[in-house]
């Protein structure tokens, strides 16, 4: 987590995992906005046009394994969840288990990041995401897809500002203090 006030000194690891930390961040953005692009029918449960076969569902989840393998936070056990969240979905995903139930575990990690980057950087509307990600599973579930494009609208654009403001910070700022991790 950040201590901007702090700069650590970083290797290359800590700079690669900060690095692929980011595209994560990127690549959900990317893909959320493209799945609230698409036609509700593509993104339909059960429907012809399968998620399964839709680029952006498995760049969601690709996305998903880079902050979970990447995510930067002090506490165990909450790093723990987060990042078991991610590895639950990419389980899931691998299993074809339900669209909803394998993108409810993604959107567990990134409601995790809205939040710990929330604490840590203050951007505009990262507080709202997990809400918004929340309601998201819902209507996931209950075929109510025009209000599931809105959020994943939402989403997208504020996960996409967040990734903006990252990319224009130093890399130490996403590790802080390296002797705070637990471990």
């Amino acid at each position: 987590m950040a201590n901007p006030e702090y700069q650590e000194e970083l290797d290359r690891t800590d700079k690669l995992s900060v690095c692929l930390y980011r595209v994560g961040i990127s690549l959900f953005s990317l893909a959320s906005l493209v799945l609230a692009a698409l036609s509700y029918e593509a993104i339909a449960i059960g429907s012809k046009g399968s998620p399964y076969e839709l680029p952006a569902y498995w760049s969601m989840l690709i996305a998903t394994a880079l902050c979970a393998a990447n995510i930067h936070i002090y506490d165990k056990k909450i790093r723990m969840v987060i990042a078991w969240s991610g590895w639950i979905s990419i389980l899931l995903a691998s299993m074809l288990s339900p669209v909803w139930l394998t993108l409810g575990f993604s959107f567990i990690t990134f409601s995790g990041i809205a939040l710990k980057e929330s604490f840590c950087f203050k951007v505009p509307g990262l507080k709202l995401v997990p809400v918004c990600l929340v309601i998201a599973v819902l209507c996931m579930m209950l075929s109510k897809l025009l209000v599931l494009s809105a959020l994943l609208l939402v989403v997208g654009l504020v996960m996409g500002f967040l990734s903006v403001k990252k990319w224009q910070m130093p890399l130490h700022f996403d590790i802080g203090i390296k002797a705070n991790y637990q471990i």
